[in-house]
């Protein structure tokens, strides 16, 4: 079931990824100018290409589970990493839509999760939750996607910055 969940997922978030690259391409012009709509770009395109990643690898180590530990581990610190990077660009962003930082916000923990997980992969059981490691990885790798297509959506609808915004 697990293999083909991650299948599933890997394609999913690489399909995604290329969709949110056109989105980029046609927004290049406005969110070039603007470096905390850059981080927000980079950031969507993490979400989708660390989920596809950590899918992939999964599917060839079940029989090494270091293997998929240390990809999830490595995969999600570069993307907790990345949040924290992208929330402290958030200062510079006109208030427009607090959605946008709280779906982001939202992500740390879940990347944090996956790196306790990969750490110590009993986790789970020991607090209560009667999950396999690699299906607790899936739990948190497929909120990480949800919130993931949630904030580029986000992105993609906002309107154009005011010139003189986009100018300062």
């Amino acid at each position: 079931m697990a293999t083909n969940f991650y299948e599933t997922l890997a394609l999913a978030a690489f399909a995604l990824l290329g969709l949110w690259w056109v989105v980029v391409a046609d927004r290049r012009r406005e969110w070039s100018v603007l470096p905390y709509r850059r981080r927000q770009a980079y950031t969507v395109s993490l979400y989708f290409t660390l989920t596809g990643i950590m899918s992939l690898l999964s599917l060839i180590s079940q029989a090494h589970p270091a293997i998929w530990r240390l990809a999830f581990g490595i995969s999600a610190g570069i993307g907790a990493a990345e949040v924290v990077l992208s929330l402290r660009y958030a200062h510079a962003e006109p208030t427009r839509h607090g959605l946008i930082q709280a779906l982001l916000a939202l992500t740390l923990p879940l990347y944090l999760a996956i790196v306790a997980v990969a750490i110590h992969p009993a986790l789970a059981p020991d607090v209560g939750i009667q999950l396999k490691p690699l299906e607790t990885e899936a739990v948190a790798v497929s909120l990480i996607l949800f919130i993931g297509i949630n904030y580029a959506w986000l992105l993609f609808m906002e309107p154009p910055h005011p010139v003189g915004e986009v100018d300062q």
